[in-house]
């Protein structure tokens, strides 16, 4: 069906354009897909979430997107505009919010989004993340449906960084806020089964999707091992217990390419080879035997694994790697959490083109069966209807 009649609204605080993280990857996709449905997308992020990532805004794809607004909590500063004074004048009689991204919630950052957001008519409305859920609370929502995707479980995402956290408190915030929308999209199966339990069947799991990149061809692997990730502190700290515990126990000669901001947080080694931003994964993963994923913290499906199996390349991490997948034998991925049987693992399958042939065939069928555009894209189908 065509909804080319219909237009939505799409909330993503940072530019989805910009290919720098898996949750990126994701708000792009998700744009894609909803395109190719036929919608009109207006598209608001916030500014300090583009400026913190060196991103100006400028570049959005005009061919998936009609408008676009940058969120800033306070005007240009200039002391001739009446605007300036008038917001000054509001942030002194008003007290900040703390819950819920209350530091962004400044008058002048919410009527801003308020004009945008009355200027045409929506049929639907997605915030990506429940914690923006009090941007849309107070507007005019009739006949508009609204969508929150989830992303990850904030409430044991949080819980990861800050063991103080009081769960119960943050977790009935959480669920609070996602009992707002008409529907909930979550990425991974253990996250829908939670989210189901109390909100029904509301609940939807869309998982990551990618196209079907696996070659029919050959190309020479010149890596061993690949890596992808941006510099979050999941990252990082995985990444360097990979190099600091699995490496010594792998050969010197291992060739491996990590991609990704990620690079300016480990330390150099001659058989690393960094590369902090491409514009095509492609090639890189093309030039790969292995994609590995020594996830130690951070809930919900790693978007980084999907995107490997979408390549056909066999993948070697901690337990972590595979959360999310409702099969956690036969999907590709080969785990541990002990270093040793990590590296053995690795270098079981760059040694054995059998078994390396049996894991690359497993990976190709569990993609096929989970993780295709075609899939994703009926499923927001079926949520439109």
């Amino acid at each position: 069906m065509n909804h080319s009649d219909k237009r939505i609204l799409f909330f993503f605080p940072e530019n989805p354009f910009s290919k720098k993280a898996g949750n990126v990857a994701r708000a792009y996709t998700n744009l894609k897909h909803l395109k190719s449905l036929g919608l009109n997308i207006d598209l608001v992020g916030v500014d300090e979430f583009y400026r913190g990532f060196g991103d100006t805004g400028e570049f959005v794809d005009k061919n998936i997107i009609d408008d676009h607004l940058v969120l800033k909590r306070r005007p240009i500063r200039n002391k001739k505009s009446y605007t300036y004074w008038k917001y000054k004048i509001i942030k002194l009689f008003t007290k900040q919010k703390t819950s819920n991204n209350g530091y962004f919630y400044t008058r002048y950052f919410m009527d801003t989004f308020t004009e945008f957001y009355n200027r045409k008519k929506y049929d639907y409305i997605l915030i990506n993340y429940e914690f923006w859920t009090d941007l849309i609370v107070k507007l005019d929502l009739t006949n508009v449906t609204t969508i929150v995707d989830t992303h990850d479980w904030i409430t044991l995402n949080e819980y990861y960084k800050n063991k103080t956290l009081n769960i119960g408190e943050k977790f009935n915030e959480e669920l609070q806020n996602l009992s707002f929308y008409d529907k909930v999209i979550t990425i991974s199966n253990e996250e829908n089964f939670i989210f189901k339990s109390f909100l029904g069947d509301k609940v939807v799991n869309i998982p990551p999707s990618f196209p079907a990149n696996y070659e029919t061809g050959t190309t020479e692997k010149i890596y061993d091992l690949i890596f992808v990730g941006s510099d979050n502190p999941f990252n990082v700290e995985s990444f360097n217990w990979f190099i600091d515990k699995v490496m010594p126990f792998l050969p010197k000669e291992v060739k491996i390419c990590v991609i990704g901001r990620i690079c300016n947080w480990i330390p150099d080694r001659e058989n690393i080879e960094k590369v902090v931003f491409a514009d095509s994964l492609k090639e890189y993963y093309h030039k790969s035997k292995i994609a590995i994923c020594p996830m130690l913290g951070g809930t919900g499906i790693k978007i980084k694994v999907v995107e490997a199996l979408s390549f056909g390349i066999p993948v070697v991490g901690s337990e972590k790697a595979i959360d999310g997948f409702f099969q956690k034998t036969g999907n590709g991925c080969l785990v541990s959490d002990d270093p040793k049987t990590f590296a053995d693992i690795a270098m079981q399958l760059i040694n054995d083109p059998v078994l390396y042939e049996k894991q690359k065939q497993e990976a190709i069928q569990f993609f096929k069966d989970n993780f295709t555009e075609e899939k994703s894209v009926e499923l927001w189908e079926s949520i439109l209807n």
